[in-house]
């Protein structure tokens, strides 16, 4: 257990004690301290109209003094009642005494009665703002009857004069006056209040608006966090889409969920991942065919659809009791892996937010499937190589046994021979000699040949055209009796790179033997042509062909790559290979590689 100290629950301030009431009061503070001016300006116009000491006050000192010291002692006791709890309500009542000083200085003031209308308005308004309508109107009429009654009571008790109709008239206006002044202001000050809680409760709602969205922008970056990070610290894209449903049910919860990827076979998915769907589901596989997923399929953008109306996704139990799904197209450039499907028992439809949410999501899991996939083709690649230079190599044992070695074998026997001959027949020497020389040069020339095939020297030095002029040139007169013809008028001062022109050069070397070994071509054609950005490189012959679909779809079986491995060559120089062929119309290799 965590030790602690144990305090008192506070408790909130009693009601007129400690800074709420001193902040609730500060409509009176200001209230007592416009009295007080008041106050000191009735004083200076008590002494003007009088015309007598305000101080000391005697027996003799008139009525109006007499009430302007009452007013100034009431006051200081109001004062005071502002710093004491439990007064509010009385307080709030002050003004009342406030109209009734007023008037009975007013009904002491005399002929000057009318300079005192004007201090009727400062209690009135100050109750005005806090009281409703209807008791504001009752307040201003209580105060327009007392200024009325005083001025009468002043004409007919102390002038004895009465009073004209000229002074009704004014009294009316002036009672009028005051009974709308503290109305009007009342009615403004509730519409003025009811604005304000307007605005209040409008900045309240765009408030909890706000911080609705910013919870929600939250939590779809934590979501993209927790996807990014099982995408960073894995490679296997299973855990990644996996957590991409997880985190999709956060933002967007829904019923089921589930990742499909194409098996292998031609339209043909299955589940790879999945969240909430029963075990007999995720055995499941479909065919999308021509169907409407087909059409999401090929389609970059998610779309909404009516379970009930998709008849692919009825095979899922799971997906029986859902009202709507959100397909989410697993695409990356031109490459398609397979589709996120994300449904809801719900009638109402995904939201465009939600929908963004859940592509974003997807777009991680597009990512580690696109590395999976370049993975697998990086050990497919260093397979195929191994392979190739397996096969390089035993192609080169055998070239060396078949040719340069077996005729030094043969060399080395005709020497021995001669060595016999110039002891038991001298005059047959010469003609074997002429038969030794023969055959090393023979020897020499099929050296020089393979060496060339490996790595032609005048590739580095004299460009590509006159390597292919030097390396066609040994083929004529071949035992095939098949013309070799090679066109590069349309081809120009063109310049590669070191790299890219030996990888042509392999790729036309590797075409033209194929066509040689396997063709049994009359003709073969090499052409070269450039258009500035690219350079066009054909080997076309008129031999027998081949099915190409038949050849590609054995190929993992056999132990020639010659075919991917002219593609691939193309690709790794940023350059693209095609290959047309069919049985009885020869073949012809298409090579584009960037100039440049």
């Amino acid at each position: 257990m965590k030790a602690g100290t144990t305090t008192a629950p506070s408790s909130p301030n009693p009601q007129g004690a400690g800074p709420d009431r001193w902040r609730l009061l500060g409509g009176e503070r200001f209230y007592t301290l416009a009295r007080w001016v008041t106050i000191l300006l009735l004083f200076a116009i008590t002494r003007f109209m009088t015309g007598t000491p305000i101080w000391p006050i005697t027996t003799e000192s008139q009525p109006l003094v007499m009430m302007l010291w009452a007013y100034a002692a009431f006051s200081l006791l109001a004062s005071m009642a502002v710093f004491i709890p439990g007064t509010g309500q009385l307080i709030s009542l002050a003004y009342l005494i406030d109209i009734g000083f007023i008037s009975l200085m007013a009904f002491f003031g005399g002929d000057q009665f009318a300079i005192f209308f004007p201090l009727y308005l400062l209690p009135l308004i100050n109750a005005a703002i806090r009281q409703p309508p209807a008791v504001s109107l009752l307040s201003g009429i209580a105060a327009a009857v007392l200024y009325i009654a005083a001025f009468i009571g002043w004409s007919y008790l102390i002038k004895q004069s009465g009073v004209t109709s000229i002074e009704y008239v004014a009294l009316g206006l002036r009672g009028l006056i005051l009974s709308m002044v503290p109305w009007m202001t009342s009615g403004l000050a509730e519409r003025w209040s009811e604005n304000n809680r307007q605005s209040v409760a409008v900045a309240q709602r765009q408030s909890d608006q706000a911080l609705t969205e910013a919870r929600a922008y939250r939590d779809q970056m934590r979501s993209l966090y927790e996807v990014a990070y099982s995408l960073s610290t894995t490679m296997d894209y299973r855990h990644v889409l996996e957590s991409a449903l997880r985190e999709s049910r956060r933002l967007v919860p829904y019923t089921c969920g589930f990742v499909l990827l194409s098996s292998g076979n031609e339209d043909e998915l299955y589940v790879a991942a999945s969240q909430s769907l029963s075990i007999s589901d995720q055995s499941r596989s479909l065919m999308a065919g021509r169907s409407g997923l087909a059409d999401i399929l090929r389609s970059a953008e998610a779309r909404t659809v009516d379970v009930t109306q998709q008849r692919e996704l009825q095979v899922f139990e799971s997906l029986r009791s859902c009202r709507s799904a959100c397909i989410i197209p697993l695409r990356a450039a031109l490459r398609t892996y397979g589709l996120m499907v994300v449904a809801t028992d719900r009638a109402a439809s995904f939201t465009g937010e939600q929908i963004d949410m859940l592509s974003a999501l997807s777009s991680y899991a597009i990512i580690a499937l696109h590395n999976a996939q370049l993975i697998f083709d990086l050990q497919e690649e260093r397979t195929k190589l191994i392979s190739k230079e397996e096969e390089v190599r035993h192609q080169l044992a055998r070239d060396l046994h078949d040719g340069p070695a077996q005729s030094i074998a043969a060399i080395t026997m005709n020497i021995e021979f001669i060595k016999k001959l110039l002891e038991r027949d001298p005059k047959r020497v010469i003609d074997e000699l002429d038969k030794l020389s023969a055959m090393a040069k023979r020897t020499t020339y099929e050296v020089r040949t393979m060496l060339f095939e490996l790595r032609p020297l005048v590739l580095e030095t004299q460009g590509l055209k006159v390597t292919l002029e030097q390396y066609l040139e040994r083929f004529k007169g071949n035992n095939a009796g098949t013309q070799i013809v090679l066109e590069t008028n349309e081809m120009g001062d063109v310049h590669l790179d070191t790299k890219t022109e030996g990888t042509l050069f392999n790729i036309i070397q590797e075409a033209v033997n194929n066509a040689l070994k396997h063709a049994k071509a009359k003709h073969i054609w090499v052409r070269m042509r450039s258009d500035g950005k690219t350079l066009h490189a054909v080997v076309q012959d008129d031999g027998a062909g081949f099915d190409k679909a038949a050849v590609m779809r054995t190929y993992e079986k056999r132990g020639s790559f010659g075919l991917l491995n002219i593609d691939e060559r193309a690709r790794l120089v940023g350059g693209q290979a095609d290959m047309e062929s069919a049985i009885g119309q020869g073949t012809k290799v298409t090579i584009v590689v960037p100039i440049g």
